[in-house]
C-alpha cells in the first residue's frame, strides 16, 4: 500500500491547480486520473478569461498557481474585452491551441517534483471514525487498489455518473469518448455527502475548410502591447506568439424555426434532462425559447490550434440530435456546406451543494476531504482553478496544522466566489462575472500581483524573485506619480496641445502638472511619455504594465478612495468573529429558519454571516447583542 500526504483526484483545470500546490509546497502528493492522455484537457471552449475570469485566472497566477502561465504558452489568440469601459471590467481573453494546452500541463505535473501522476479510476474514499468524527484515510481504486493519505481533495468536474444527452439518444460518460465514475458518488453518498444534480453543454465543432468566411465578420487578435496572464512570462515570449483570427456569424429565423419545430425532441424540454444548466450559457434552444422576439444570436468561430481545421463554433451549445443540428447548422449563413467534425451534446453530472463546505473548501461531514471545481457548483475553467489552489493550499496547511487561508471577498474575487459559494449556495452553475463583487473597482485584474503575490510568496509558491519583482513594481507606481506630481509643463510645449488635440481634449491655457494632464479621461501613460521625451525625467524605464498601473491609479483615485473606505467597514464586520461552538439554539429572537442556515453555514465572522440568504440585520443585531452579553466581543 503506497502512502501520500495529499491524494487529487482528478486531473482537470482543478485538479491540477491543488496536486502542483500541494507538491510545490513540499507535500508527498499524488493525483489520479481516469486516463493519463487527458489530463488538462479544455473540454469546451479552449480559451481562458473573458469578463471577471480574467480577474480569477490572474489571481491564480500572483498566487503561485500554473492556468495563467501554461495560457502564455500555448495560445493563439490573445486581445483586451470591454476597452471603451472602466478599467474594473477590462478583461484578457484568449484563445488556446487546446492539445498544446493539455500537453503543457501534463508536461509540468510530470516534472513537478514531490508530484506522482497516477492512471486510474477512483471508486472509493477511504474513511475511518476517530472519537466519532469522520476523517479520510485514502482511496481505492477500481483497479484494486489502496492508497492512504493526510488529505484528499476531491476534483471530479462532469465525470460523477455522468450522462450525455443528443436528442433521443443518452449514454453514460464523463465527456465524450470517457468514461464515466459510477462507484465514486456511491462511496460519497453512503458516507453521508449530499448529492445534487446539474447540466452542461458544448457545442458542434466544424471543419474550417468548409465554411464561407468571406461572408462573417473578422476578430483579430491584437498584437500592438504585451498582452499575457502570468507576471512569470516573458515580454518578448507572449509578443512573438504567431496569433490566428476568430470571427462572428449569426443564427437567423430559419435556424430559429428549426429549433422550434423540434422541441419535442429536445431532452432539454422533453423531460429527459433533470439537472439544472447554467443560466448565463444556455443551449441554443433555451435561448431561441427564452428571447422569442430575437430575431438572431451571435456565434463565435473560434480554431481549436494550429494544427487542426476543428472550428468551436461558441453560442450554440445543444442537445438536439444529430440531424437537427445538421439542418440548423446548415441554414447559417456562411455554413451551407459546413462539415460537422464533432457534434454538440448536454451532459448530466452529480455535484455536492456547496452547504456541505467550510471556507476552507474542506467538508464538513469528513474531515480532511476537500472538494474543488464543478463538484462545488460551479462552471468555468478559472472558477475550477481557483478552487483546486486554496484546496492544494489548505490541506497542506490542514495537515501542518496551520490556520486555513481564506481570502475576503474584499481582497480578490476568489474569495468572492468562495464566499457566495459558501454563504449563498447556487441552485445553478455557479459562473463569476464582474457584478457579484461590490469591490470590483479595486479588485482589478491588472493589480492582482500587487493584491496577493506576498501571499503567494509566503506560501513558497512565488519565487523570490518575483514577488522582489511585483513589490519593484509596486515603488514605480509610487515614483512615477511623484514624478507626474511635481513636472510642471506649460502650453509652450509643443507636444502638450498636440496629444490633447489628438485625443480631443481641451488644449492648457496655463501651466500644468504632468499629473493633471494624465488625468484627462482621453490621455493615456503612453501619451505622457511622449511629452516627457525632451524633457529632464526619464519614463522610458518604465515597463508598460507598470504605467498602465499607475495610470489607472491616478485617473480614479477618487473612486478608488471611496472603495477603500468601503472596505474598511467591510473588514470591521470580517474581523468581529464569531465562537465556533456558539449556540445558536440559545438565541431566542432569531427565527427558526435563520438558526438551521447558521447551524450549517458555521460562518466565521459576523460579515460572512451577513450575506446569508435568510439571515436579517435583525438576526445579526441578535447575535451582536449575545456575544456581548456572553463577553465573547
Amino acid at each position: 500500500m503506497q502512502e501520500f500526504d495529499v491524494i487529487v483526484v482528478g486531473a482537470g483545470h482543478a485538479g491540477c491547480e491543488a496536486a502542483l500546490a500541494s507538491a510545490r509546497m513540499g507535500m508527498k502528493t499524488a493525483i489520479f486520473t481516469i486516463s493519463l492522455d487527458n489530463i488538462g484537457v479544455m473540454s469546451c471552449n479552449p480559451s481562458l478569461g473573458g469578463p471577471a475570469k480574467s480577474h480569477l485566472a490572474r489571481e491564480i497566477d500572483a498566487l503561485g498557481g500554473e492556468m495563467g502561465r501554461n495560457i502564455d504558452k500555448t495560445f493563439i489568440q490573445i486581445r483586451v474585452l470591454n476597452t471603451k469601459k472602466g478599467p474594473a471590467v477590462r478583461s484578457l481573453r484568449a484563445q488556446a491551441d487546446k492539445v498544446s494546452y493539455a500537453n503543457e500541463m501534463k508536461k509540468t505535473l510530470e516534472h513537478t517534483k514531490n508530484l506522482s501522476v497516477i492512471q486510474g479510476m477512483v471508486s472509493e474514499l477511504v474513511v475511518e471514525e476517530e472519537n466519532g468524527r469522520k476523517i479520510i484515510k485514502g482511496i481505492k481504486i477500481r483497479e484494486g487498489l489502496e492508497y492512504r493519505a493526510k488529505a484528499v481533495v476531491v476534483a471530479t468536474g462532469t465525470f460523477l455518473r455522468g450522462l450525455i444527452h443528443m436528442g433521443e439518444t443518452n449514454f453514460k460518460a464523463g465527456r465524450m469518448g470517457e468514461l464515466s465514475s459510477e462507484d465514486l458518488p456511491v462511496s460519497m453518498e453512503k458516507l453521508g455527502l449530499k448529492l445534487g444534480r446539474f447540466k452542461t453543454g458544448t457545442p458542434a465543432r466544424i471543419d474550417a475548410r468548409t465554411i464561407d468566411f468571406s461572408v462573417l465578420e473578422e476578430q483579430p487578435g491584437q498584437k500592438d502591447q504585451v498582452l499575457k496572464f502570468s507576471n512569470r512570462t516573458k515580454d518578448e515570449d507572449a509578443l512573438s506568439r504567431r496569433q490566428i483570427s476568430c470571427y462572428i456569424a449569426h443564427t437567423n429565423e430559419k435556424v430559429h424555426e428549426i429549433i422550434k419545430s423540434n422541441r419535442d425532441r429536445s431532452p432539454l424540454f422533453n423531460g429527459k434532462i433533470q439537472g439544472l444548466g447554467p443560466r448565463y450559457c444556455p443551449s441554443i434552444e433555451d435561448k431561441v425559447y427564452r428571447y422569442p422576439d430575437k430575431m438572431q444570436h451571435h456565434l463565435f468561430l473560434e480554431r481549436e490550434g494550429y494544427e487542426t481545421n476543428e472550428i468551436y463554433l461558441g453560442g450554440m451549445s445543444s442537445s438536439l440530435p444529430v440531424d437537427v443540428q445538421e439542418e440548423m447548422i446548415k441554414n447559417v449563413e456562411g455554413f451551407e456546406n459546413a462539415k460537422i467534425m464533432r457534434y454538440a451534446y448536454a451532459i448530466e453530472y452529480d455535484y455536492v451543494p456547496p452547504e456541505e463546505i467550510k471556507y476552507s473548501l474542506e467538508t464538513r461531514t469528513i474531515e480532511n476531504l476537500f472538494l474543488a471545481g464543478q463538484i462545488n457548483g460551479t462552471s468555468g475553467y478559472e472558477e475550477a482553478g481557483a478552487q483546486g489552489l486554496m484546496a492544494g493550499i489548505n490541506a497542506v496547511k490542514k495537515i501542518r496544522g496551520e490556520e486555513a487561508l481564506i481570502l475576503d471577498r474584499s481582497d480578490s474575487y476568489i474569495g468572492t466566489l468562495i464566499d457566495d459559494l459558501v454563504s449563498k449556495g447556487t441552485n445553478e452553475p455557479y459562473r463569476m462575472f464582474t457584478a457579484r463583487s461590490e469591490y470590483r473597482l479595486y479588485l482589478r485584474e491588472d493589480n492582482a500581483d500587487l493584491r496577493l503575490s506576498k501571499i503567494g510568496y509566503e506560501l513558497g509558491l512565488i519565487p523570490e524573485e518575483e514577488y522582489q519583482r511585483v513589490e519593484q513594481k509596486r515603488k514605480d507606481v509610487e515614483e512615477i506619480t511623484q514624478i507626474l506630481t511635481r513636472t510642471n509643463i506649460g502650453p509652450s510645449n509643443p507636444r502638450v496641445n498636440e496629444v490633447l488635440e489628438k485625443r480631443g481634449e481641451t488644449p492648457i491655457k496655463d501651466g500644468s502638472t504632468l499629473l493633471e494632464i494624465l488625468r484627462r479621461p482621453e490621455v493615456t501613460f503612453e501619451d505622457i511619455k511622449y511629452i516627457a521625451e525632451e524633457m529632464p525625467i526619464d519614463l522610458e524605464k518604465y515597463s508598460y504594465d507598470t504605467g498602465y498601473q499607475a495610470e489607472i491609479s491616478i485617473k480614479y483615485e477618487g473612486y478608488i478612495g471611496r472603495a477603500l473606505k468601503m472596505i474598511e467597514k467591510h473588514k470591521a464586520m470580517e474581523n468581529r468573529k464569531i465562537p465556533v461552538g456558539i449556540d445558536y439554539d440559545d438565541l431566542k429572537t432569531i427565527p427558526k429558519e435563520a438558526k438551521d442556515k447558521l447551524k450549517r453555514i458555521r460562518p466565521i465572522n459576523i460579515g460572512q454571516a451577513s450575506r446569508i440568504s435568510g439571515v436579517s440585520p435583525a438576526d445579526i443585531q441578535a447575535i451582536l447583542i449575545y456575544l456581548k452579553m456572553k463577553g465573547k466581543e
